[in-house]
C-alpha cells in the first residue's frame, strides 16, 4: 500500500513539473513573438569603452 501511494504522488509531481515547463516555454514564445525577450546584455568592446569614457570625461554624457 505504501509503494502505491508513493508511486501515485511521484506521478502527480512529475505531471506538475511537466505542466510548469510547458507553461514556461509557452510564455517565452509569447514574449519572444512580441519582441520583448531580452537575453544577457552584451559587454561593450574596448573601443566602445574608450568612447564612453571620453564622452563622460568631456561632460557630454553622464
Amino acid at each position: 500500500m505504501d509503494k502505491l501511494l508513493f508511486n501515485v504522488l511521484e506521478m502527480i509531481a512529475e505531471f506538475e513539473s511537466g505542466l510548469i515547463s510547458m507553461r514556461s516555454r509557452k510564455g517565452m514564445e509569447i514574449v519572444q513573438a512580441k519582441g520583448r525577450l531580452r537575453g544577457k546584455q552584451h559587454k561593450p568592446t574596448a573601443k566602445q569603452e574608450v568612447h564612453l569614457i571620453d564622452l563622460h570625461t568631456t561632460g557630454d554624457m553622464t
